[in-house]
């Protein structure tokens, strides 16, 4: 039963939102939903009266006329004259079409009065005080939740295998759909300095606890207060985030457990390496240090993280004047959908002699090999170079050799 799941996020989103949500965002906070029956179009079309539009747009009958003056009929979409006021000698037996379809006023339901009578809150919830938890399960399961890095890192450093979760997203399904056990498992949801989200003036410091959603707002709130050239990052992760995942997922999900997973076709990890990214990790004697992103992942779901180790944060640094960051994805469906290739590219021009030249690049894919692949070669072709179309044209031709897709490419579907 899909309906109470698309209720659920149609409700979520209103109680969430300060003003009157956008059709764009209506239809975002549904990517999650699955509906294989009703069809999406009919369950769009009812919750857009609560976003501010121009009812006009779909329900004046001007829609339903053609330049000639004729009339479409809705009910057969075929030109008739039941829009006519002067019809046949059995007008009086006829239905006119154009009154049984005429427009509907929304007047009466403008979305904003639903939470007249809405439920507060239960204040209890909100005055809870969050306290560590210690719980036991079936085979000597143990599931902690600390408070503090220091209790994590203790926690590590006496269960070295132990998993750290925050959404239970890849850790979850590993358990329950591949029979996969893990014997102890840190909730990591909590802790501060996980969950940082700072701006410095060399770039962006983000905790590995973030969830996706949250980072989405954080990117986008910078990219209003930033000069433009400095965030050409923060726009190719939020156009990739859009499309990562449902909302459900991206308000659980994490981003070092995105990073530390090491999926061959992570949507944002080929992002993480092409723009540069650092990142922070801490071992349990406290010891903090940095490794390049594109240094990080050394193979199939293998990263350069020791079983004393946690990811604490990635730094993500401004873009320069003239470098701009692009993601790229392709699946089967734009929503909710894992990738058959996807990719983070970054170019840095520098003007020489009245031309354009290629400073620094940056040319990552995902889907393609056991692990995100920097196509290094075809940045070597594009670098002291002008930047024209004969370039590009070039470095296709480069890639194309540079990278040789296998039957087995994580990311399926190689011919396309």
């Amino acid at each position: 039963f899909v309906t109470p799941g698309f209720i659920m996020s149609m409700y979520a989103l209103l109680r969430s939102s300060h003003t009157p949500p956008t059709e764009d965002q209506i239809e975002e906070s549904l990517a999650g939903n699955l509906c294989r029956c009703t069809g999406y179009r009919p369950i769009v079309d009812a919750f857009r009266v609560f976003a501010k539009t121009n009812d006009q747009a779909y329900t004046d009958r001007s829609s339903l006329s053609l330049e000639g003056g004729e009339f479409i009929c809705p009910s057969t979409g075929k030109p008739c004259s039941c829009g006519s006021k002067t019809v046949g000698k059995d007008a009086s037996k006829q239905m006119i079409c154009s009154d049984r379809y005429g427009p509907v006023s929304y007047s009466e339901i403008d979305g904003s009065t639903y939470t007249d009578k809405e439920l507060i809150f239960p204040p209890e919830l909100l005055l809870r005080k969050l306290t560590y938890l210690r719980l036991s399960g079936s085979g000597g399961l143990k599931w902690y939740r600390p408070l503090r890095l220091q209790h994590v890192l203790e926690l590590k450093a006496k269960h070295p295998d132990a998993k750290l979760i925050t959404g239970n997203t890849e850790v979850g399904i590993e358990m329950r759909l591949k029979g996969i056990q893990y014997k102890v498992l840190i909730s990591v949801t909590h802790i501060p300095e996980l969950n940082m989200l700072s701006v410095t003036a060399d770039g962006l410091e983000i905790g590995a606890a973030v969830r996706l959603s949250e980072l989405m707002k954080f990117f986008r709130k910078v990219m209003t207060e930033r000069v433009a050239y400095e965030s050409s990052s923060c726009k190719a992760f939020v156009e990739q985030i859009k499309w990562f995942a449902g909302t459900q997922i991206k308000n659980v999900a994490s981003i070092g457990g995105n990073i530390c997973t090491a999926s061959p076709i992570s949507d944002l990890n080929p992002l993480w390496m092409a723009a540069g990214a650092k990142f922070r990790i801490i071992d349990c004697k406290g010891n903090i240090r940095t490794v390049l992103a594109e240094n990080f992942f050394l193979g199939y779901r293998k990263v350069d993280l020791e079983s004393s180790e946690i990811l604490l944060s990635i730094f993500l640094p401004w873009t320069r004047p003239f470098e701009y960051v692009k993601e790229f994805k392709q699946a089967h469906r734009r929503d909710d959908d894992i990738a058959i290739v996807n990719a983070g590219m970054r170019v840095c021009l520098e003007e020489k002699d009245e031309k354009w030249l290629v400073s620094s690049a940056s040319i990552v894919y995902g889907g393609v090999a056991p692990l995100s692949l920097s196509a290094s070669k075809t940045k070597d072709f594009l670098l002291g170079k002008s930047w024209n179309q004969e370039l590009l044209q070039g470095a296709l031709k480069v890639l194309e050799k540079e990278i040789l897709l296998k039957e087995n490419a994580p990311g399926g579907m190689v011919e396309f």
